[in-house]
């Protein structure tokens, strides 16, 4: 087989093994970090959530009102 063809290749057991080196150099948060950026995650959700409801209800007044 050429180097080429090789390559292409599918094999599970290399694929495992890149995959596990991989995550050797990934650089996890720590529980603090991780804490942190679930509470920012969770204030833009809420955020977003608040303004679209109110948007959602504000066009239904107006709708509301031009149909009338």
């Amino acid at each position: 087989m050429t180097e080429e063809v090789k390559k292409k290749r599918f094999s599970l057991f290399r694929y495992l093994k890149e995959t596990r080196q991989e995550l050797k150099r990934v650089t996890w948060p720590t529980g603090k970090e991780l804490f942190k950026n679930t509470g920012i995650v969770l204030a833009v959700v809420v955020s977003f959530t608040i303004i679209v409801w109110g948007l959602d209800t504000g066009l239904s007044w107006l709708l509301s009102l031009i149909v009338k």
